[in-house]
């Protein structure tokens, strides 16, 4: 599992840094670690072959959809927007919900966001590739060192462990990826190129 750690972290990075200047990809890429970490959750009763080929099977129908649906560009990033939060609120709970009622709030999220992601303009690109992108990375540290974050070695979920070291790097990845982004948006004048 840690060649999957690094992809989740790479991909962490792109959407860190290049979530605003490369839009397409960034949702594309949002779109697949969203996709691989919840199939991987979800199918965690399975063997570890059928789990990851499956994953990466969803992970990548989500990222062909959200590279090939840029025209929505804004409605896609509220959709990611709103998973990515509601997975953090899901994760501050300190009980456990059947994975049916993760599924529906997790459409939820994705609908409720997603159809006011227009109204948000710009912001919503920021905070959409800035949220996936710490996300990312939390669940690649999560797979590569788990003891560190406060978790077993058998950790397996779509949701960040509530323990002081996860949520301070993720705050941390955060605000650092945000605050880029909106110097990037300052720097090159307008931020998305959507042609």
């Amino acid at each position: 599992m840690f060649w999957i750690g690094l992809l989740l972290i790479a991909s962490g990075i792109f959407l860190l840094v290049y979530g605003g200047k490369l839009f397409r990809f960034a949702l594309a890429v949002g779109f697949f670690v969203l996709g691989f970490s919840v199939a991987l959750w979800l199918l965690s009763s399975q063997p570890t072959s059928v789990r990851l080929m499956i994953s990466f099977v969803v992970g990548g129908v989500l990222a062909l959809v959200g590279y090939l649906l840029v025209k929505m560009a804004l409605h896609l990033a509220g959709g990611l927007l709103g998973v990515v939060a509601a997975m953090l609120i899901l994760s501050l709970l300190p009980f456990a919900l059947p994975p049916f009622l993760v599924v529906i709030l997790l459409l939820a999220g994705a609908g409720v966001v997603g159809f006011f992601g227009s109204r948000l303009g710009d912001w919503v690109i920021i905070l959409a590739t800035t949220l996936a992108g710490a996300y990312a990375i939390i669940l690649g540290l999560i797979r590569i060192f788990p003891t560190a974050v406060g978790v077993t070695a058998d950790y397996i979920s779509a949701q960040i462990p509530f323990t002081g070291p996860a949520i301070s790097v993720f705050l941390i990845l955060f605000a650092v990826g945000a605050l880029a982004q909106l110097e990037i948006r300052r720097v090159r004048g307008r931020y998305v190129n959507l042609k």
